[in-house]
């Protein structure tokens, strides 16, 4: 892992710097690394992506730990970077956007989540990796409220894919000194474990629902479900479901929106 002053002399060797628009902010503290790695629960037959390594500061805690082993990196200079130092190393360095990658054959994933883009990066990671077991990263303390929060007036359909498919625990709040350039709000570290009991082209449908249900919040579920159903379907899921036409979207609990999907699949057997 590169100290705070490594990462200056890089930059300056490089003619460039941090940009903190783009959320690089890098980690300079071991033990949050080591803690990322441990809680990763790392096995030689596991298949690991890192997204967003930037300069290698997880790299060098995990490394050597599974069979298979890939970064995907933006930032042209970061995969150079990483190119040069872990040379005959058991590791792939792709340089790709994260939400154009194609591989999702992964079980284990990990990262640092930009702010600006944490929602894209995790709806993509929860809904195109069917053999995820474990999802360690970083994000800023505020997304993962968001995410968690029991507020229904703050949900929408990934708290409800979440709760259906995963367990999600914080594991530590990372301090500000942990980072170069240090950031200016709180981060945290947290993980994502996948229900196996749970079905995951289920889930895909539930999530897909949830979707369209949140389509406009504020309208009640009958109103929003004439996108996919007719008048009688609407009014059969409703029944079926006990549920009053008048309910909207944001006052649904798991259990309602499990017994919805359940009806329309039954119902209906079409792509959304």
């Amino acid at each position: 892992m590169l100290s705070e002053k490594e990462i200056k002399d890089y930059f300056l060797l490089v003619n460039s710097h941090a940009k903190k628009e783009l959320g690089q902010n890098f980690l300079i503290d071991e033990k949050v690394s080591l803690e990322i790695a441990n809680n990763l629960e790392l096995k030689e037959t596991d298949s690991l992506l890192e997204i967003g390594p930037g300069l290698g500061a997880l790299a060098c805690n995990l490394i050597g730990k599974t069979n298979k082993y890939t970064v995907v990196e933006y930032d042209e200079k970061f995969v150079k970077f990483l190119n040069m130092s872990y040379r005959d190393k058991n590791i792939e360095i792709v340089k790709n956007n994260i939400l154009k990658y194609k591989n999702f054959s992964f079980n284990k994933i990990t990262g640092n989540l930009p702010y600006y883009i944490s929602t894209d990066i995790l709806e993509f990671i929860l809904t195109k990796f069917p053999n995820l077991e474990i999802g360690v990263f970083m994000t800023q303390k505020e997304f993962f409220e968001r995410i968690t929060t029991k507020n229904k007036r703050d949900k929408g359909p990934i708290n409800y894919l979440i709760e259906y498919l995963y367990n999600i625990n914080k594991i530590l709040v990372v301090p500000y000194t942990s980072f170069f350039p240090m950031p200016t709000v709180a981060s945290i570290v947290f993980k994502v474990e996948r229900k196996q009991e749970k079905d995951f082209s289920f889930a895909m449908f539930l999530y897909k629902i949830a979707s369209i249900l949140f389509i406009n919040r504020r309208k009640n579920l009958a109103n929003n479900l004439k996108s996919i159903l007719k008048t009688d379907e609407i009014n059969l899921v409703l029944e079926e479901t006990n549920t009053s036409k008048d309910l909207r979207a944001e006052d649904l609990t798991l259990e309602n929106l499990v017994n919805i999907t359940n009806v329309i699949l039954k119902l209906k057997n079409r792509n959304l």
